[in-house]
């Protein structure tokens, strides 16, 4: 499956959900940067 990742769009969305759980903004942020290290070392790049 190909998608059109948006790297801003990605981080809000996790950020919205972590806040709806009552994280403060540093731990938003923590969340955050593990969901996209996470979603990097799923990935692979493709070149269309």
């Amino acid at each position: 499956m190909i998608i059109d990742f948006d790297e801003q769009k990605f981080k809000n969305e996790i950020k919205s959900i972590v806040k709806q759980y009552g994280a403060s903004s540093s731990d938003a942020k923590m969340v955050v940067s593990l969901a996209l290290s996470a979603v990097r070392k799923a990935s692979k790049p493709v070149n269309l």
